[in-house]
């Protein structure tokens, strides 16, 4: 399989992922239980900032999809993980147990889709996308 198409499907997958968790927030029927866990976790504005977060990541997802500006949005996109990451998946602050072992498979695998993110930030978005118009 030609790198070039490897590259555009990596890319999609990527938008899919973030589309789908923004879409998540954005049609939860119960979001205060989200809106809580980032209040706890010393999130502040929570309400706010988890709207925020669900159109950031619809928008950022719609946006790697399609290839619009992918370099600036997986910048951006990896600066959001890392944040998320710290707070909501601290698992070194958690003790021992089940618990613990969750919030690190999330917090690593929230690094895993960083270093996706990081690849496309420094290759671009690849040839079947937007931004080769433009010629970016």
């Amino acid at each position: 399989m030609p790198h070039e198409l490897l590259a555009t499907i990596g890319r999609i997958i990527l938008g899919l992922y973030f589309l789908a968790a923004g879409a998540g927030k954005m049609f939860d029927p119960d979001p205060m239980t989200q809106i809580a866990q980032m209040t706890a976790n010393g999130i502040p504005a929570g309400e706010l900032m988890f709207m925020l977060a669900a159109a950031c990541e619809t928008i950022a997802g719609l946006c790697f999809i399609i290839g619009l500006h992918v370099r600036l949005v997986a910048v951006l996109l990896a600066l959001f993980t890392v944040l998320v990451s710290v707070k909501l998946h601290a698992f070194w602050l958690e003790p021992e147990g089940h618990e613990k072992l969750v919030q690190m498979i999330m917090f690593l695998k929230n690094m895993a889709t960083m270093g996706g993110l990081l690849a496309f930030a420094g290759f671009g978005s690849g040839p079947a996308a937007v931004d080769r118009f433009y010629g970016k």
